[in-house]
């Protein structure tokens, strides 16, 4: 059997790169929830998951579980989730 090489995709927007790298930025300062994030940065949720999504599989964020058992998003730094 002809083992294949996977190719990459096309490269990220730079727009979706930037929205990244800002939710990324509020992530190191503290803000936590998606609902947060999307509302400091103004931006739709699904748009935050994407980022976080993508964060999360880079190794860059984690996620944690908050106070009322939803989910929040922490730096991956090896320390206890907040």
């Amino acid at each position: 059997m002809q083992q294949t090489e996977r190719r990459p995709g096309r490269p990220r927007d730079p727009n979706v790169k930037a929205r990244d790298e800002a939710i990324y930025q509020l992530i190191t300062e503290g803000v936590d929830s998606r609902s947060a994030l999307a509302q400091a940065a103004g931006h739709d949720r699904e748009a935050v998951y994407l980022s976080c999504k993508r964060l999360k599989g880079q190794g860059r964020i984690r996620q944690c579980l908050g106070e009322n058992g939803s989910v929040v998003w922490s730096v991956a730094d090896n320390t206890p989730c907040p």
